[in-house]
């Protein structure tokens, strides 16, 4: 009987450490084509990693693959191929970066001028590691913009964005935005962590980091995302590849380029043997599975997109809408799914329509997954709009989400252009109240709560990189992000 007892208690918690899964993303910014023990450090960490049966993410620069294949590092290419391979821009450092050249770009044109210059460094890693699609994008440096985001599908990059900065972030976890799955702006402690390689005394306070961190996530949320990234040059450089060449806007023609000092033979040996006792401590912490960018859009799948949503769903996004508070519209989250501003534009332009139309609902309708919209919407006042003209609006809104993908920066009701805000709370109503004949009220000035996660533009944001000029700013960029705000939202984790 007592045996049984034990069995039953010993069952019951492996059950409920299974339950508080903690997942690991452990990342490489893989960049450095200048030093040759780049190529060595590529290649060890690859088989200790494999040796333990962990699967890393390699975030591979387009000039890092091509280098490789130039010498003839087969051997290194094959030990990456045993790993997730993401994508980490086409030169990395060498001006313009990204920002740079996305500064003064839209929505549109930014996308397309991204997709311009990046695109044939990601075939060219597709081609070298022989994978279809590449697992994920984070830029380089600080180097953000939210088009680059966009653009990934067109480049053979699935939507998912692994990297850290401080641009846009949804307390301290993974989120959907501008089309794809982020991970990013994690938060030192809360949600990504990091060792330091080349001091002794940085090895214990990392593995009480880590386990604090996991501990938090199982006993707060009942498991999650820890993300922990490096680039294998720190294994052998005693300065970053970038920084001797590169820095503050210096941009020398390819002649010129010096490779960085090498640590010394015992440095790099040490630091390889930290990391081994990081990597057995991190799989002895009790919950702890390696996932990769991969893995992600399973564990945080975008049900909206799956299972679209119902019709009490939708009335509850119209209910939500209305009883908004001063912060104004936001994004839901319904059950397990969750309901970005353009998610719930979507759904609810085409429920208007089938009012409009008398047609029998398609419920539950998969969400194609808007864009926010592409330049700042207009001035608008408030004003009553008669109901036939709001259903014209509403049709032909219908036909611009259909075929652009995006939400419009202006619905034109007559010669009136409305803000898409104040658009969306009319469409709530017409839902809620099912109008047919008189008027609708229009809000003016509606605002986007998720707006508040983007961030400020600061001296540091763009030029605290090292790389780009100290005094470098993309005010641009920002406004562009926050134009996006519209397709921010959670990502539920499935349990």
């Amino acid at each position: 009987m007592k045996l049984t007892f034990w069995l039953v208690l010993l069952f019951a918690v492996n059950l409920a450490a299974a339950e508080k899964r903690i997942d690991v993303i452990l990342w490489f910014d893989t960049e450095d084509y200048l030093l040759p023990a780049d190529d060595d450090a590529c290649k060890r960490l690859a088989d200790m990693l494999t040796a333990r049966k962990i699967r890393a993410t390699f975030k591979i620069v387009g000039e890092k693959a091509r280098v490789m294949e130039q010498r003839g590092r087969r051997d290194v290419i094959d030990a990456l191929k045993q790993h997730d391979i993401g994508y980490h821009s086409n030169f990395h450092s060498v001006h313009p970066t990204p920002a740079e050249y996305l500064a003064d770009c839209g929505l549109l044109d930014g996308i397309a001028e991204f997709a311009r210059r990046e695109g044939g460094g990601a075939a060219d890693v597709r081609r070298i590691f022989g994978v279809k699609t590449l697992s994920c994008y984070g830029q380089p440096g600080s180097s953000w913009g939210s088009q680059a985001i966009a653009a990934l599908p067109e480049i053979g990059i699935a939507p998912c964005y692994v990297d850290e900065g401080s641009h846009v972030g949804l307390n301290n976890k993974p989120f959907y935005f501008a089309g794809a799955l982020n991970v990013f702006k994690m938060g030192r402690g809360r949600g990504y962590t990091r060792m330091e390689l080349h001091d002794p005394a940085a090895v214990e306070p990392a593995k009480k980091e880590v386990t604090a961190m996991s501990e938090r996530l199982a006993r707060e949320d009942g498991g999650g995302l820890i993300s922990i990234f490096y680039h294998p040059c720190e294994w052998v450089h005693q300065q970053f590849w970038d920084g001797v060449n590169f820095s503050r806007g210096a941009n020398p023609p390819r002649k010129a380029w010096r490779a960085p000092l090498q640590r010394t033979p015992e440095e790099t040996e040490s630091a390889y043997q930290r990391f081994g006792e990081y990597l057995d401590h991190l799989l002895a912490i009790p919950g702890v599975r390696f996932v990769t960018a991969s893995d992600l859009p399973a564990i945080y799948p975008d049900t909206v997109r799956t299972s679209g949503a119902t019709e009490p769903e939708v009335s509850e996004l119209a209910r939500r809408i209305l009883a908004r508070d001063a912060m104004g519209v936001n994004f839901q989250v319904i059950g397990t799914k969750a309901f970005s501003l353009a998610d719930q534009f979507e759904q609810l332009t085409l429920a208007v329509a089938e009012q409009i139309e008398g047609a029998e609902a398609k419920r539950p309708l998969p969400a194609v997954g808007l864009l926010g919209p592409d330049n700042v919407p207009p001035a608008a006042i408030e004003q009553q709009i008669e109901v036939a003209a709001f259903r014209e609006a509403v049709l032909d809104t219908r036909k611009f989400i259909e075929t652009q993908r995006r939400v419009p920066a202006r619905v034109f009701i007559g010669a009136d252009a409305v803000p898409p805000a104040d658009f969306l709370v009319a469409l709530a109503t017409a839902f809620a109240t099912k109008a047919k004949t008189g008027v609708i009220p229009l809000s003016a000035n509606t605002a986007l709560a998720p707006v508040r996660y983007i961030a400020e533009d600061t001296p540091n944001l763009f030029g605290g990189w090292v790389i780009h000029k100290p005094d470098f700013r993309a005010p641009k960029i920002l406004e562009v992000a926050r134009l996006q705000a519209w397709t921010l939202k959670p990502a539920l984790r499935k349990e």
